[in-house]
């Protein structure tokens, strides 16, 4: 996986008129490094059957922290994407802000780095649960039958075939690994615990001064 990614972490569930705090993270694997730019950092929740709404991130310790009062009950979605720009890859593997020049540096590769994250929050209900929000990158979890759950990959609103999807549980050793079938899809056996499920896809890039497009998407998920 790329070295770093976001992710969403706040009480899975909330009642109706209760505020929600929610704390956007920067690191590996929920371990923090670091703190994401809030000035490129874009976040919303959506209320069941709504549209995304913005939310305004501040700092808060090693996170970005947001708040919402659902008015509804329901499955809530919170989407965030962190747009890291441009950087050069050295021939060592370093990676370097910006495109320019490196004097000295042997260039490799220059790339657009971009990040997706995504959590649901249960609000008085378990069910229905969202579809797709249309991110570049996006993990689209559907309702577990007992403890296996079923994701579809989807790149640009499409489903993403051979897409390796890693699941990390929060205080266990091993991850997990699955790769996407010719729909977009994967399946996972869940275990009680706070997991994250990563996938990364690299394609053309948006800008010409650049050779690739990472992108990383994260689904976070406290499964009872």
């Amino acid at each position: 996986m790329a070295p770093h990614n976001i992710w969403i972490q706040c009480a899975p569930a909330a009642a109706k008129g209760e505020a929600v705090r929610c704390y956007l993270y920067y690191g590996h694997y929920l371990e923090p490094d670091g703190q994401a730019e809030a000035a490129r950092v874009r976040w919303w929740v959506a209320a069941p059957s709504r549209e995304p709404e913005a939310l305004r991130p501040a700092a808060s310790g090693q996170a970005l922290a947001a708040a919402f009062t659902p008015d509804t009950h329901g499955v809530y979605t919170l989407l965030a994407t962190y747009d890291r720009g441009l950087f050069t890859v050295t021939r060592d593997g370093r990676w370097l802000p910006g495109a320019a020049a490196h004097p000295g540096e042997e260039v490799a590769r220059t790339v657009e780095l971009c990040y997706f994250a995504k959590r649901l929050v249960f609000v008085d209900a378990t069910e229905p649960w969202p579809g797709s929000f249309a991110q570049e990158l996006e993990i689209v979890p559907f309702k577990p039958e007992r403890d296996e759950l079923t994701v579809l990959v989807q790149h640009r609103g499409r489903p993403l075939p051979g897409a390796q999807v890693w699941a990390h549980c929060q205080g266990k050793p091993r991850t997990r690994l699955a790769v996407t079938d010719m729909h977009g899809k994967a399946d996972f056996g869940l275990t009680p615990g706070e997991w994250l499920l990563l996938v990364r896809h690299e394609g053309r890039p948006a800008q010409a001064d650049a050779d690739a497009r990472i992108t990383n998407a994260v689904f976070g998920l406290t499964w009872a």
